[in-house]
This record gives C-alpha cells, structure tokens and sequence, in this order.
C-alpha cells in the first residue's frame, strides 16, 4: 500500500489563472506581478499579450479607448480570482477598476476562446423568418382553444355542481338581510 506523502506528490495540482490589466502596463507593473505572484508559489508566468486599442475592451466594458494586456499564470497554491485580483491589483498599484483575473475553466474564457463557426444572422430583417406560423398559438384563437379545451374537460368529469339547483329555490334567504345601508344607519 502506498503512504499518503506518495500519493500528495502525484497528486500536484497547478491553477491557472488570466489576468488582464486595461492601459498602458509598463515594465515595473510587470516585475511586481511576478513577485506578487511568488506568495502563491508561482509555476510560470507567460509574457503580456497586448489587445489593439478597442473603443470597449470586451473584459471591460466601463473603459473606452483601451488596449489590455493578458497574462497567463500558473500557480501551486490555490486561491480564488477574486482574492487573487484583489492582491495584485494592490502589490501593481493597478486600480480594481482595470484589472480583472479569471480562472482558466471560467465560462467566459471558454466563450472568448470557442472558434467562430458560423456568422449570426438576424432573423428580424429577414422577410420569411422560416418555421411555421404561431398565428393559432395567440391572440382570439388560442383562447377559443383554451375555452375548447376547459369545455371538454368539464363534460369528461361528469359531475355538475349546481345540477339540481333551481334559481329561486333557496327559503333560507330573505330579502331584508341587506337592505339597511351602513352608511348613516
């Protein structure tokens, strides 16, 4: 049987990280990065991989006219992006407001990452939007349906509340029970 300290050798897990700082990042920011990260037990850290300027950055939507440069890091020890962007944003003098980390298996990053197969096309401008037509599914139509519906629900329960029941029949109501007005009485 093999100990626990073999098996927690094997098992060495890595997380990896993006990170993207909006603006100019200059070398200084850089350094600070990788020391910053080096609490973490850094594995690697790759070189900046700097965006064209856009009018809105995708990862920062509040900036405009911006370039950003990503970072990829791979660290030992785990931590959230969160606390990560947190911590670095302090250690780099960056403002929380241009920097952003992301885990590596984050939905966006996926998104970000998945190859453009085929071009959206709008069906709105279309004339023939294709499919069948949804004109009996609304409107008049589709509540004579629903009464259609409820009326032959009705006749397969078979029983009927009020059979048997002619109107005016009933001796224990009179008429002077609310004949009084409460206002003024």
């Amino acid at each position: 049987m093999r100990k626990f300290n073999e098996i927690l050798t094997e098992a060495k897990k890595t997380y990896e990280f993006k990170v993207g700082i909006a603006g100019d990042c200059p070398d200084e920011c850089v350094q600070q990065m990788k020391m910053a990260l080096e609490k973490y037990d850094v594995v690697n850290i790759t070189a900046g991989k700097k965006t064209p300027i856009q009018e809105r950055p995708l990862d920062f939507p509040q900036l405009q006219n911006m370039e950003v440069t990503y970072f990829e890091a791979e660290v030992n020890y785990p931590t959230t992006p969160q606390v990560l962007q947190e911590y670095l944003g302090k250690c780099c003098g960056v403002d929380q407001a241009y920097i952003i980390v992301r885990n590596m298996n984050d939905p966006r990053e996926e998104y970000q990452d998945a190859p453009e197969e085929t071009t959206y096309d709008v069906l709105l401008t279309q004339e023939d939007m294709g499919g069948e037509s949804a004109q009996k599914e609304v409107a008049g139509e589709r509540i004579m349906g629903l009464l259609k519906e409820l009326e032959t629900a009705r006749k397969e329960r078979g029983h009927e509340p009020t059979e048997g029941v002619h109107v005016g029949d009933s001796k224990d109501i009179d008429n002077k029970e609310n004949s009084a007005s409460t206002v003024g009485s």
